[in-house]
């Protein structure tokens, strides 16, 4: 296994390498909070460089700092050392300019407004021209035609979650983070919403990094997962995940897919790094 502190660029399934541009570049990242009178240091020195277009797994135990470092990309939060870019440009720079999307594991949807409406409000904070046949093809890419003026409330989580993945694309961000978009979710549900995630990222690529406890979760999505400790977070390592896409239930039950399953569990619980 490879170390983060070097670049980590897995061969393309598709054929050949992934595009030689850096996508997640984050160096030194440091984050502390004050607690009353106490300072807990929720990342320590935290290295993680990736590809353009890469799709990059967090996992680690509650409490590690993962989804403080998806904030901390997203701008909603600022770290006290480090550089932070992704595909070249800086949280703020992703946001003026459009090219962020997230989802969290809340789909976080306005109550009154329609699957549609919900879809194009990024737009309409932005102040960009609405794109009516541009939701209309993300309603399609996340299986939702036919439910267009529904209201959230007559959907089913999973179909919110739908709804939260594509409001997250309507931008067209060249970059999407994901905070447990599926972790509210029962097991069969995440499984099949997993399948559907990796078709819809086939098809809008985007320099990804997704936060996930799921061990299983992550193989199947990811071109590399990046393993972190304990409070205070820090990378332990990285694995490159070289399975061809697309990943089917059939790839879930192969060897090479359960090896890497393994490998990983290994990682979260011994807390060091594993050579093979």
């Amino acid at each position: 296994m490879t170390s983060l502190s070097s670049s980590v660029v897995p061969p393309d399934s598709r054929g050949g390498l992934r595009p030689p541009g850096t996508g997640l570049d984050i160096a030194g990242l440091t984050r502390t909070f004050q607690s009353g009178r106490t300072r807990v240091t929720a990342l320590d020195d935290v290295d993680i460089r990736t590809s353009e277009g890469q799709f990059l797994s967090l996992l680690g135990p509650s409490g590690c700092g993962k989804s403080t470092v998806l904030r901390i990309l997203a701008g909603l939060d600022r770290p006290d050392a480090g550089r932070v870019l992704v595909n070249g440009m800086s949280p703020q720079d992703l946001r003026e300019g459009h090219e962020l999307g997230v989802a969290f594991q809340d789909s976080a949807l306005l109550p009154w407004r329609s699957v549609e409406a919900n879809i194009a409000l990024p737009r309409q904070v932005a102040g960009l021209p609405a794109d009516p046949e541009l939701v209309r093809q993300l309603i399609g890419l996340v299986g939702l035609r036919g439910f267009e003026k529904s209201k959230p409330a007559q959907l089913s989580g999973g179909m919110r979650q739908r709804v939260s993945i594509a409001r997250a694309l309507v931008l067209r961000p060249s970059v999407l983070l994901l905070d447990e978009p599926f972790g509210a979710l029962d097991d069969m549900t995440r499984q099949r919403l997993n399948l559907e995630l990796q078709r819809i990222w086939t098809e809008r690529r985007a320099t990804t990094l997704m936060v996930t406890h799921g061990i299983a979760e992550a193989v199947l999505l990811s071109d590399v997962v990046a393993v972190m400790s304990a409070r205070p977070g820090r990378i332990i390592d990285v694995v490159p995940i070289d399975l061809p896409r697309p990943r089917t239930a059939e790839t879930m039950r192969s060897a090479e897919f359960h090896g890497y399953v393994d490998a990983l569990s290994k990682l979260l619980f011994s807390g060091e790094s594993v050579e093979g």
